[in-house]
């Protein structure tokens, strides 16, 4: 005589058990990706049209927001081969560095505390060894957005195909964020 409970009993486990695999599997998955997504980079003509494009008038707001710090007037805190020029006050809302410059970004400095973007030039190829720790800019508490803006023909090979651009651009990465920052880039080579 076939006991019909105990045949169906194996299979309510078994797909319990799969069901249990897979939500952990999932929630491994999300936090890896929470983990990764500070180091995600991001083209920012196309994300800032994405934010523009959003139909969250919260997006949309920091859409402009970010669109006003990369191409507006703001404070801003120059940093050339270590040298520090102070534009528009002493509290920047900006900092612009040059590669040689990064280390200068861990510095405890006050200035720092209200910055929102980090723009980092990258201006050959050599200067793509530069590593910018994210764990080390503890200083930048407002800290939003850090932006690579490489004036030089990144990919030549690959006519600036965007994932040849962020695999070269991702090793200047390390340490993990906080998860709320974005990364961005562009490529803008001067004519």
């Amino acid at each position: 005589m076939k006991n019909l409970n105990t045949s169906r009993q194996p299979r309510a486990e078994r797909a319990y058990g799969l069901s249990g695999a897979a939500w952990l599997l999932g929630f491994i998955l999300l936090l890896l990706t929470v983990g990764l997504q500070a180091q995600t980079l991001l083209q920012l003509d196309r994300q800032i049209a994405t934010m523009l494009a959003s139909p969250n008038t919260a997006i949309v707001d920091e859409g402009q927001h970010l669109q006003s710090l990369v191409a507006d007037l703001h404070p801003t805190l120059y940093i050339t081969k270590g040298e520090f020029t102070y534009y528009g006050g002493d509290y920047p809302l900006r900092v612009k560095c040059d590669a040689a410059s990064i280390s200068n970004l861990y510095q405890p400095l006050p200035a720092y505390s209200g910055v929102e973007l980090i723009i980092i030039r990258v201006t050959s190829p050599a200067e793509l060894g530069a590593q910018v720790d994210l764990t080390r800019l503890t200083a930048f508490t407002q800290l939003k957005y850090i932006y690579f803006l490489c004036t030089f023909d990144v990919c030549p090979e690959f006519n600036q195909s965007r994932t040849c651009v962020e695999n070269r651009l991702s090793p200047m990465l390390s340490g993990q964020g906080d998860g709320v920052m974005m990364i961005l880039y562009k490529v803008s080579i001067p004519s």
